[in-house]
């Protein structure tokens, strides 16, 4: 089998476009070379995967599939690979031509508490906060700080690159995405309603208590629950606001509209913004890939990629020149370098580096 004829019947496959004879061909590939497969590193499979998956998906046209591979398909490409005699090495030359990127890693844990006029920065190694009548601790139990005053409001805010959880002292779980903030008080004792203020982007499951409703404040709108499973994404470079509901249902109340408030059923989004309000079917998976340690990206613009990439990894960005108009599918874990999205990224006719102003300050330059 040449060379040309494997890329297409490997696309084909991974595509679910392959004929009965074509897939057991690949399947029959898989048992005969599962030896030679098992051979090779996990690290050395990962890497001739990253490339050759880069290679045979991107094209050059205004819509970019990155397709996602399932194991089985990964296990295929490193097959086919061997079948046909490619040489790896071939597959790995275009990463020594790339141009280096300089390389930064995800920040992870990361928040600021604010309590009256007490600034605290909090311990990274812990995974979140629980609000209490006895003051703020750490998830695990230890003291945040022995002389925070509980009968404050709180304000907790993650900077660029950071992350956050918290639990409410009504046992309202709340996860806070980068650039993101929530403000509260430190107990609801006494009040008719349970309201809290966000800004960014933020997932709540809500503790049910049918007496207090619970209200979240974001940008331009309200949100009234009694008990509810939802995200809230208010960051304000989209120019709109979502809501999107898992479970339960939720009350929104628009600021600049008089129509009267919408009522979200599970599995729909409310898109609010620019003049318009939509109620659609959510994509659960997209809207909540943030929480679930991955960027999802389903038809992105360049642009709205970018930006999660400078929350996430704490860049400017400034784009130079024509910079090709872009759209991207695919998935990638928050978990990975910063480099590992930007190579996939670049098979598009795009270029980036790094410029450093100062110390900290890091600016990621786009070019064609």
């Amino acid at each position: 089998m040449k060379k040309e004829d494997a890329k297409v019947l490997l696309k084909r496959y991974i595509e679910g476009v392959a004929s009965d004879e074509e897939k057991l061909f690949v399947e029959k590939s898989i048992l005969e070379f599962n030896e030679d497969y098992m051979e090779l590193s996990q690290d050395r499979i990962d890497e001739i995967k990253e490339e050759v998956y880069a290679k045979l998906s991107v094209h050059r046209e205004k819509k970019i599939k990155l397709y996602i591979w399932t194991s089985v398909a990964a296990a295929v490409l490193v097959i086919i690979l061997a079948v046909t005699h490619w040489e790896l090495e071939e597959n790995l030359q275009l990463m020594a031509k790339t141009e280096v990127i300089e390389d930064i890693a995800p920040i992870g844990n990361r928040a600021i508490l604010m309590v009256g006029d007490k600034v605290l920065t909090l311990n990274g190694g812990k995974q979140g906060l629980n609000v209490s009548r006895d003051g703020v601790q750490y998830l695990d139990g230890s003291v945040v700080d022995n002389n925070i005053t509980s009968q404050l409001s709180q304000t907790l805010s993650t900077p660029r690159g950071g992350q956050y959880r918290v639990v409410l002292s009504d046992g309202t779980k709340v996860w806070l995405n980068a650039a993101s903030s929530i403000s509260y008080p430190s107990s609801f004792d006494g009040a008719k309603e349970r309201r809290v203020s966000v800004t960014g982007e933020v997932y709540f499951e809500v503790a049910k208590d049918r007496a207090k409703p619970f209200v979240v404040a974001s940008r331009g709108q309200s949100i009234r629950v009694l008990g509810t499973h939802f995200n809230v994404n208010a960051y304000g470079d989209y120019g709109t606001t979502a809501t999107t509901l898992l479970e339960g249902s939720v009350s929104v109340s628009l600021v600049d509209n008089d129509g009267g408030a919408k009522i979200l059923k599970p599995m729909q989004q409310l898109i609010a913004g620019n003049g318009r309000t939509v109620i659609r079917t959510a994509d659960v998976e997209l809207a909540m890939a943030w929480k679930n340690g991955v960027f999802e990206f389903k038809d992105a613009s360049l642009k709205s990629i970018l930006n999660e990439v400078a929350r996430w990894y704490d860049l400017d960005v400034e784009y130079r020149g024509e910079v090709p108009d872009r759209v991207f599918n695919g998935s990638v874990s928050r978990k990975s370098n910063l480099s590992v999205l930007l190579k996939i990224l670049s098979y598009s006719d795009i270029k980036f580096r790094i410029e450093t102003d100062g110390a900290t300050t890091k600016k990621l330059i786009v070019e064609p």
